[in-house]
């Protein structure tokens, strides 16, 4: 029983190994998920600036251990957006600070080992520009 499950748990650690692996292609883009399919962009944090009452602040975590290429946007008081985008490295942050804000925020991601590839990946997502 014990080497069955040892087994089972060699072949599981396996699998989640090529989840990422399975998913990169040519232009080096990949899903962008984690090995149990959770997001890898995650917002590690929201605020409004000490200094200025109009800022808002977004911070966004890659929790893979593979770059991802990342598109944010926060919503200004007038209904317009102020977006950017970055490579965010495995375990890193980016912030978005935006002025005049209302604190509503979107983001977007997708996995991009080559930093030359960003616009073909960003490409290959339905709605990247929305």
């Amino acid at each position: 029983m014990k080497k069955l499950t040892i087994t089972a748990l060699l072949m599981a650690s396996q699998f989640a190994v090529a989840d990422y692996y399975s998913s990169v292609d040519d232009d080096t883009c990949w899903d962008g998920r984690t090995s149990s399919g959770g997001a890898c962009m995650v917002v590690a944090d929201t605020k409004w600036s000490e200094y200025s009452k109009n800022r808002f602040i977004v911070k966004y975590k890659n929790i893979c251990n593979h770059r991802i290429y990342a598109r944010f946007c926060n919503e200004r008081n007038n209904g317009s957006e102020d977006c950017g985008a970055s490579g965010i490295s495995p375990g890193r942050t980016h912030g978005w600070a935006t002025g005049n804000a209302n604190g509503r925020y979107s983001y977007n991601w997708i996995g991009v080992e080559k930093g030359s590839k960003d616009w073909v990946c960003a490409g290959k997502v339905d709605g990247w520009h929305d």
